[in-house]
């Protein structure tokens, strides 16, 4: 049983950060939080600006962002926003 899935944050100057062992992802959506794992159901979110994380080899990584689309589909997770960085 496959548990980790694709994940890149693209920014219009390009890929930010890219990965193909995540595990789960975590943002704030307009309806509230959203965890996402592999095989979730294919779907668009608007998300605003503040912090997102990404669990890979078992560890958070925490991100901040503007304003953001959120994309789930069959070849992972791809995060839309025109800032990124990383949280410290």
């Amino acid at each position: 049983m496959d548990t980790t899935f694709h994940f890149c944050i693209e920014t219009p100057s390009g890929i930010f950060v890219e990965g193909d062992d995540i595990t789960e992802v975590e943002v704030t959506t307009a309806e509230g939080k959203l965890g996402v794992m592999a095989r979730h159901e294919p779907m668009i979110a608007a998300c605003p600006p503040g912090l997102m994380r990404i669990r890979q080899g078992g560890e958070w990584v925490t991100f901040r962002t503007s304003r953001a689309i959120l994309v789930v589909d069959k070849g992972g997770v791809k995060l839309l926003t025109p800032l990124a960085r990383l949280a410290v």
